[in-house]
């Protein structure tokens, strides 16, 4: 028999002992489900959806109180970042009535976010219907952001994405109530199995003052015993926001317009390879002024993945084929003619990028006038360089296409986009117009001064696009 010593006592007492991690699953082996379940299993589905069924937020506003606690555990249980946030709570108010309202992503039945972004960033999970954001696939265009009408992606600063709730689908999976679920102490917040006919309302909406649901058919639903009125409103639904200023997209759009109009000019004017040149430059550096709107930059290579359905991966398409046939018309391997069609069609899929994101600043037609006038504008002021009739044209377009601006701002005094303008942008307004005017009068000295200041002009007249446009947000935001 060997002899036994301390040692091998110790070792052999060793090979009997659990660890904690090892303890931890034996008792998960033993039970059915988590620990708490007891104090959530109602408010999680214990089953999965079915055919044509998918999971859903259900909010009892009745019983939301405003007090945050679905925000932080959200916050917490995600480990997001500072300042980051994927569920808000705000308020609606009317007359004699005032309710808090949480809300986070809606994992519509026909997301915005996944139709409009050219990477394919997102997926809708065929079991569960919950909109997945895929963070190893996003560039940071901040594209849905743009069309989500209820403001829930979020661009995050730090990583160079866009991240949104995703439901804790992993949780669920695993019997486990989302973070959010799981906090809130009145059991406001649930998670149903509904049908996805629930969000093909086209013209009603989730809460008044949200977006018309046939645009996405969000999912999400609010219930309460109350009758909540038609006309109540964010508290803050009359507060002036100036939004982000998208500084490379604005250079990116007017350069690019002005090289549309360069092409244009260059095919109707024999003998001006300077002017196609010039025009070839302006879109090679607005094009490339667009990457540096990107938070991954590096990745921008993938923007075409997305071309099915969003207007973006069109636009990125049209441009790479108008650089394509500038090289050819550059290297007199092609006319000019090729490379104006081509950029006229990479400027009307910029129309569509905006207008597609349905808010009322970017309509189709109001964004066509200043698309195309910018286009006409600029591409006629480069051919005065060369034909002095031309600035003739250029002078009548800049004083038309002020005069439709000033139209817009006297006759829509109450709308909101005009308000911001008047109240928070008023110096770009008067630089706007004060440019223009001297490209006008500079048009008829020496022209090539007068391109530069209908440039700057333009890039005014375009930021303020971007600053005074209202974003659409869930009411209470």
């Amino acid at each position: 028999m060997a002899a036994h010593n301390l040692i091998s006592d110790l070792l052999a007492d060793q090979q009997r002992l659990n660890t904690p991690v090892a303890e931890f699953a034996d008792w998960h082996e033993q039970h059915a489900e988590p620990l708490q379940a007891r104090y959530y299993k109602n408010l999680i589905p214990l089953s999965k959806p079915g055919p044509g069924e998918q999971y859903a937020f259900e909010v009892n506003l009745d019983a939301c109180t405003g007090c945050k606690a679905c925000v932080v555990a959200c916050h917490s249980l995600n480990g997001l970042d500072e300042n980051e946030s994927w569920r808000d709570v705000g308020t609606i108010t009317t007359t004699g009535y005032q309710q808090t309202v949480t809300t986070a992503c809606h994992h519509c039945a026909d997301p915005a976010c996944a139709n409009g972004c050219p990477t394919r960033a997102y997926e809708k999970d065929a079991d569960t219907g919950i909109v997945r954001h895929l963070d190893d696939q996003c560039i940071g265009c901040s594209y849905c952001s743009m069309k989500c009408p209820y403001d829930v992606p979020k661009f995050n600063l730090k990583r160079g994405i866009v991240r949104k709730c995703d439901m804790c689908h992993g949780r669920l999976a695993a019997g486990e109530a989302p973070a959010c679920v799981q906090a809130c102490p009145n059991e406001a917040i649930s998670i149903r199995i509904v049908s996805m006919e629930h969000g093909a309302r086209s013209m009603e909406r989730m809460l008044p003052g949200a977006f018309e649901s046939g645009y996405t058919r969000p999912m999400t639903r609010y219930v309460s015993a109350k009758e909540v009125p038609e006309n109540a409103r964010a508290v803050d639904a009359e507060r002036l926001r100036i939004e982000e200023a998208h500084d490379p997209l604005s250079v990116m759009l007017v350069l690019t317009q002005a090289a549309a109009g360069g092409f244009v000019a260059a095919s109707l004017l024999p003998g001006t390879i300077a002017l196609l040149w010039i025009s070839a430059v302006m879109l090679f550096v607005g094009v490339n002024a667009s990457v540096l709107h990107l938070g991954q930059p590096m990745k921008a290579w993938k923007a075409f993945l997305g071309w099915r359905k969003s207007w973006l991966s069109r636009e990125i398409i049209a441009f790479g084929a108008a650089m394509g046939a500038t090289g050819a018309a550059c290297l007199s391997v092609l006319p000019a003619w090729p490379a104006a069609v081509a950029t006229l069609i990479a400027v009307l899929c910029s129309i569509m990028v905006y207008a597609d994101t349905r808010r009322e600043f970017w309509a189709a037609g109001f964004t066509a006038t200043k698309f195309l006038g910018t286009t006409a504008i600029l591409g006629f002021a480069l051919a005065a360089c060369w034909e002095s009739k031309a600035a003739l044209v250029a002078a009548a377009l800049v004083q038309g296409k002020l005069l439709f601006e000033v139209l817009h701002l006297t006759m829509r005094p109450e709308d909101y986009s005009v308000r911001v303008m008047k109240e928070k942008l008023t110096g770009w307004l008067w630089l706007r117009l004060a440019t223009a005017l001297t490209g006008v009068i500079a048009l008829f000295i020496w022209p090539p001064l007068a391109v530069v200041a209908l440039l700057v002009s333009e890039l005014l007249e375009r930021g303020m696009v971007f600053r005074a446009v209202k974003a659409h947000r869930m009411p209470g935001l």
